[in-house]
């Protein structure tokens, strides 16, 4: 059940309306575009990519300064959480602590993606100190035989390294009597790892995290062999009731209800979610936005072009209540009629369907089991 606060209201009256009221409850905000854990299943690291990105496309990254100008902008618009990210992992950029430190003082919620490898003592304590609000560690793996098959090119000891970090962590908040940051553990399910997937619960619950957040693989050409095929989804049905009993058991939370009846099938083809988009509205253009390393910004993970602006020429405010943005919303909230969006999106696994599918069901309470499969 979504609380409903003053700011969710605002959003809901906007997409009723079909008209912007409020700034996004939360944007992502890449800051580097920087990694080298190699995940299989990436699309910029993958050791399966044929050509790595390049220099220049690597060294863009969102200088501090400009990120003052942002923070402004957020609190204006009365975003309510910032989600660092990304193409890159934020512990690669330099001053990612007085980032993380400005974003609280200024009243809105930090939350981090991060694959743990950067993770040391310091940093950690630095972490709890700021009371950051959030983490998810893509680990993608239980044990460490998987999570090396996930990382073929990272060294010996380094899932019993992010182990460590993780146990610290936990350690650390209980001895402070805090709960912030809360951790969820992601597990992007392949065909190398989904034999893990009761394993991540199990996993989760002894690291001291609260979730476990399974994910669909995004497949490009050169990472379609880490599909599963129709005995390994078979498998993994019976992997995914196992999981959600033990997770109820230990306390740990997924959503697993949603990941087996909306995302499971999709693993063996990558194609998750375009069905229903003949069923049900898009409603990004209100919820979130998202700002890549070299300033572009975009309404979601999988609608790159074109950006509907860029902060090195126009503010986050103007661009959020610009023309080209208000578009994107009027086609986005009527997909069904503009197949140009579906065709330039990656709408086919869409990133924010199951916020989405819980905002739809808010708004029509009546009939909306019915009407989706």
């Amino acid at each position: 059940m979504l609380k409903i606060t003053p700011k969710k209201l605002k959003v809901a009256i906007g997409i009723v309306t079909k008209k912007i009221l409020t700034g996004p409850i939360e944007v992502s905000v890449d800051l580097t575009r920087k990694c080298t854990t190699d995940c299989i299943m990436c699309w910029y690291w993958s050791p399966l990519l044929k050509q790595r990105p390049s220099q220049e496309w690597l060294s863009q990254h969102i200088e501090y300064e400009l990120f003052q100008k942002l923070i402004k902008d957020f609190k204006k618009l009365k975003v309510k959480r910032i989600i660092f990210g990304g193409q890159g992992d934020p512990f690669l950029y330099p001053d990612i602590m007085k980032v993380i430190e400005t974003t609280k003082e200024n009243g809105i919620e930090a939350c981090l993606i991060t694959s743990g490898y950067y993770f040391n003592e310091e940093r950690i304590k630095r972490l709890v100190e700021l009371k950051v609000d959030h983490i998810d560690v893509s680990m993608q793996a239980a044990i460490s035989e998987t999570y090396k098959k996930i990382h073929p090119t990272l060294k010996e000891g380094t899932f019993e390294r992010i182990k460590g970090s993780l146990l610290l962590l936990s350690e650390l908040k209980k001895k402070l009597n805090q709960k912030n940051p809360t951790v969820t553990l992601i597990n992007a399910i392949c065909n190398l790892n989904y034999q893990d997937t009761v394993k991540m619960v199990e996993f989760a619950h002894e690291m001291g995290a609260g979730g476990v957040g399974y994910k669909r693989v995004d497949i490009i050409p050169e990472t379609k062999e880490i599909l599963l095929n129709d005995e390994q989804l078979d498998e993994l049905k019976s992997l995914l009731k196992k999981a959600k009993e033990k997770a109820i058991n230990l306390g740990i939370k997924t959503s697993l209800d949603f990941y087996d009846k909306y995302i499971s099938e999709g693993l063996t083809t990558g194609n998750y979610t375009s069905r229903y988009y003949t069923q049900i509205p898009c409603y990004v253009g209100w919820l979130s936005s998202r700002i890549l390393s070299d300033g572009s910004v975009i309404p979601c993970c999988g609608c790159y072009a074109p950006p509907l602006g860029n902060i090195r020429n126009n503010s986050f405010y103007e661009i959020w209540y610009s023309k080209e943005y208000q578009k994107f919303r009027q086609e986005s909230i009527n997909i069904q009629k503009n197949s140009g969006l579906v065709e330039n999106c990656k709408c086919y696994s869409c990133i924010d369907f199951e916020f989405n599918l819980g905002v739809y069901k808010k708004l029509h309470p009546l009939g909306s089991e019915k009407q989706l499969p």
